[in-house]
């Protein structure tokens, strides 16, 4: 009987060597596709397709000039601080270097944070003004429209009033024959 058990485990499918809902050429975190690359862009294939154009009007974008120039002055005063500690002309250096590039870097995302709180808040206020030219173009349209109801009315009022001052009137409404 053991040589018939070892007959039907042999006969079983092989265990799957990857997962059950993975599609041909796909990966198993996608929906089938092509298989995506592990490794991902390099640093330098980002910096070549960026092209010249970006690093030529670097300084022309928003909040870098401020934020280089108050990381430079950051700089200047982390470098004098370690020089005056008495540390060595490259220490030092590595003190101005880094104190600039951190100051740089926050200076540009404070920067960046408020741009986008001070877009936001302008969105918001064209929205409201959206809003309140609707509103006032609705109150104009409803009073045009009881100026004309009203003109209809003051026209209508008139017509009856000549029509009451006229023979004919006086006529149909003093004189009955039958």
């Amino acid at each position: 009987m053991a040589d018939d058990t070892r007959q039907t485990e042999d006969k079983a499918a092989p265990p799957p060597r990857a997962p059950a809902n993975v599609m041909p050429g796909g990966t198993a975190h996608t929906a089938g596709g092509e298989k995506m690359d592990d490794s991902g862009p390099t640093y330098f294939e980002v910096v070549r397709q960026l092209g010249p154009e970006y690093y030529l009007n670097f300084h022309k974008r928003p909040c870098v000039r401020d934020s280089q120039l108050q990381g430079i002055a950051a700089g200047f005063a982390g470098g004098s601080l370690a020089a005056i500690l008495g540390k060595p002309v490259w220490q030092s250096s590595n003190w101005a270097v880094a104190t600039w590039c951190c100051v740089s870097v926050t200076s540009y995302q404070v920067c960046q944070y408020y741009r986008s709180k001070e877009k936001a808040g302008m969105r918001q206020a064209r929205e409201l003004m959206e809003k309140k030219r609707a509103t006032i173009e609705a109150r104009k349209e409803a009073r045009r429209r009881a100026r004309e109801q009203h003109e209809q009315l003051e026209q209508a009022r008139r017509a009856d009033e000549e029509r009451k001052k006229s023979w004919g009137y006086w006529y149909e409404k003093n004189i009955k024959f039958w």
